[in-house]
């Protein structure tokens, strides 16, 4: 089988780049990540504020006439490290011939954009979808959360990527009593919780502070620009109550934010319904006034409200001992079902 990798630059190749998962998945199993409406809509400029910041370069690779994989390449102009650039969208039928063809096209166009290594995979940018599933396939895929066969990984491998960093989901259940550590996460002069108000223009410009400071320090970050926090949060609206989207602010000033997403809502009888802890994060100055329990105490009370017994908590970075410690483990009794493996490239 001769493969053939061509850049998508007309309407015709981006339909056929569209069309990949359905070959991969079968046209009614494609996951919510590689949805079709929903990754088109990435390369519109009217609607994702990522692409004022943002090149890429797609890629479908055909054999026989038809398509068999599909890649795309990216920089992010607000990328702290410059030598870095993406790859992402990545689906291919399981063939290291047409995977590793993929691979070269994108690491020939990011080498001509001067970069110097390859990382992925992330849609568009880190902030976005991240990470190469690796364990956790009998999990019904998420939205937002990446899913793939599991050859993907020996496809990957076999084109020359080696790991650089792993992201865990756990799964827990909500104890039937209030763990004890928050029964103590009394009142402090000065500190105020509230939800998010989607209808209010300036809480974008409070998002954006809160997660610019409060994620400087992990693992890919990237900062948000005002553009890419307005387009984020409508993109919630609908889909998260803003009671589960906590602002925490310290004599006026922003200083954390917790954001959870139901996916599973409760059923009759026994079947409760399921939450993902999805971001968490206190601006470094304000980490020593144990806000965090503070918030988690109000989210226990909201899922025992409404119903919620289990969720995960998704993506946390292989290196986050502290949230794995001090939170995931000992209040909800985490369990290690997902693993995600971001991978890099050099470039020579």
């Amino acid at each position: 089988m001769k493969v053939r990798v061509t850049r998508v630059n007309n309407n015709l190749l981006m339909r056929s780049f569209l069309a990949v998962p359905a070959l991969v998945y079968g046209a009614e199993a494609v996951p919510p990540s590689a949805n079709k409406y929903a990754t088109s809509m990435r390369f519109v400029p009217l609607v994702n504020p990522l692409l004022q910041h943002l090149n890429y370069a797609n890629f479908v690779a055909f054999a026989d006439g038809q398509p068999v994989g599909r890649i795309t390449a990216s920089i992010d102009q607000l990328n702290p490290r410059p030598e870095e650039g993406f790859w992402g969208c990545f689906e291919c039928l399981d063939n290291d011939e047409a995977a590793a063809a993929l691979f070269d096209a994108a690491a020939d166009w990011l080498k001509e954009q001067g970069k110097t290594v390859m990382i992925g995979p992330a849609t568009l940018n880190t902030n976005q979808q991240v990470g190469l599933m690796i364990k956790g396939f009998e999990y019904e895929p998420q939205i937002e959360i990446p899913y793939n066969p599991p050859y993907y990984q020996q496809l990957v491998e076999n084109a020359g990527h080696e790991k650089i960093h792993d992201l865990e989901c756990f799964k827990w259940m909500l104890p039937d009593e209030l763990p004890e550590v928050l029964t103590q996460a009394e009142g402090q002069t000065g500190v105020v919780m509230r939800k998010i108000n989607y209808t209010d223009a300036r809480e974008a410009r409070i998002v954006q502070e809160i997660n610019n400071k409060a994620m400087s320090g992990i693992w890919g970050f990237i900062p948000m620009s005002l553009a890419d926090t307005q387009g984020f949060l409508m993109s919630l609206v609908g889909q998260v109550p803003p009671d589960l989207f906590m602002i925490i602010e310290v004599n006026g000033q922003p200083a954390g934010m917790f954001l959870s997403i139901p996916y599973k809502n409760p059923g009759r009888k026994d079947s409760g319904g399921i939450i993902r802890l999805a971001i968490g994060g206190v601006v470094p100055e304000f980490r020593h006034m144990g806000l965090h329990w503070k918030v988690l105490r109000s989210f226990y009370a909201w899922c025992k409200k409404h119903g919620y017994t289990e969720g995960e908590a998704s993506q946390v970075a292989e290196s986050n001992d502290t949230v794995k410690r001090k939170i995931i483990m000992p209040l909800f009794g985490g369990q290690l079902i997902k693993l995600f493996r971001v991978y890099q490239r050099k470039l020579v």
